[in-house]
């Protein structure tokens, strides 16, 4: 089994153990957020381009939690089209100050859908990210920056991808 591959399983497995185990007996929210950002590809002569999507953050712990989202971005390079949209599960650990900053860490597995040309591939990626969340009264609003790896098997073939997002204006929370 290639390393790529076992550290994509330990933290699926992590992430599953999370949700079963741990997730019943901390009672938390689900925050749905709006994501944009830049992306820089690790193509060669790609430009930076627009990554958006959609983020859901369950609360497990008061400084766990697990977020998935979906993004998409499209650029082009060489003049080939790609179209890349990663679908992400990721473990945040973050700290709250003054009932208003919190940073966090965090990393996960994510499954990767990439359009080349008019040729799709699909495979298995992982990714890790920090950044801050800022309560503006009803309302809370985040940077992050994300270095994503889509191919598990090439660990040296990550991008980085810089977002902001918010939630809370347009967004429901859900007691469970």
């Amino acid at each position: 089994m290639k390393i790529g591959n076992l550290v994509f399983v330990s933290c699926l497995g992590f992430s599953i153990w999370c949700l079963g185990f741990a997730g019943p007996a901390a009672a938390g929210t689900v925050d749905i957020s709006g994501r944009a950002g830049i992306y820089t590809p690790s193509v060669p002569n790609s430009s930076p381009s627009l990554m958006y999507g959609v983020g859901a953050n369950v609360g497990i712990t008061d400084h766990l939690s697990l977020r998935g989202a979906v993004d998409t971005t499209a650029y082009t390079a060489n003049n080939v089209n790609y179209t890349y949209m990663p679908i992400t599960l990721d473990l945040i650990y973050h700290q709250t100050f003054a009932g208003m900053i919190t940073p966090y860490v965090g990393a996960g597995v994510s499954y990767n859908s990439m359009t080349t040309g008019n040729v799709n591939t699909q495979t298995a990626g992982c990714q890790a990210e920090t950044g801050i969340t800022f309560a503006l009264g009803g309302f809370n609003a985040g940077f992050e920056v994300r270095y994503l790896v889509p191919d598990s098997s090439k660990l040296d073939k990550g991008s980085v991808s810089m977002n902001g997002y918010m939630t809370g204006s347009f967004a429901q929370s859900f007691k469970f």
